[in-house]
């Protein structure tokens, strides 16, 4: 056999072995940088919905506590006036010495429950966005119970007992509200947990 022979025999099988494993390389590189790039995709998608849900769970948690110092005031802001029509002439001073400072106390107290009730809805919108859809009903109760949570701030003389509208044609005690506020709560906590943990 001559030197020519050999060279192209052996040109051949490279070239009838070499390109498939070429390809097949090539392929696999390809496959592999597919599947990176799915899981890179996935882990910030992730990320964002973890990021939306902490959002929701902090604005719901600052709505609390404003609606809390806002009825507080709203509380205070009664004392004071019921105090303006005491007997007691010192009684009566003293509440007209604290009535302006009572009332500017109210209205900020309340602005900033209505603050923080829009900063929820903005939340639970973000959330309805990035998903996922197995704990968006939950965090929408939360922005529902949160609407109806405004109300202890909104004026004075207002007693937890006192009936509130929570559809149109129902009515519960304000107590009820606060506790299905919380219940709320509970179960955006649990779903989420359950989504990110068990995933």
């Amino acid at each position: 056999m001559s030197i020519e022979t050999v060279t192209s025999i052996v040109t051949a099988t490279v070239a009838v072995v070499g390109v498939p494993a070429v390809y097949m390389q090539a392929r696999a590189a390809r496959l592999s940088a597919e599947a990176a790039g799915r899981a890179q995709l996935q882990h910030a998608r992730r990320t964002s919905q973890h990021a939306a849900c902490v959002e929701v769970l902090a604005a719901a948690d600052e709505l609390k506590r404003a609606c809390d110092n806002s009825g507080s005031a709203a509380w205070w802001l009664t004392m004071v006036y019921q105090d303006e029509l005491s007997d007691d002439d010192r009684r009566r001073e003293r509440a007209r010495e604290q009535r302006e400072s009572a009332e500017q106390r109210h209205e900020g107290a309340f602005g900033h429950a209505c603050e923080a009730y829009e900063r929820l809805v903005k939340a639970v919108a973000r959330l309805e966005l990035e998903g996922p859809d197995q704990f968006i009903s939950s965090a929408a109760r939360l922005a529902d119970m949160g609407d109806l949570l405004q109300l202890q701030g909104q004026s004075t003389g207002f007693d937890e007992d006192n009936l509130v509208y929570v559809t149109e044609r129902e009515q519960q005690p304000f107590t009820w509200v606060t506790s299905q506020f919380a219940e709320a709560r509970r179960k955006f906590i649990f779903d989420t947990r359950s989504y990110f943990n068990y995933i």
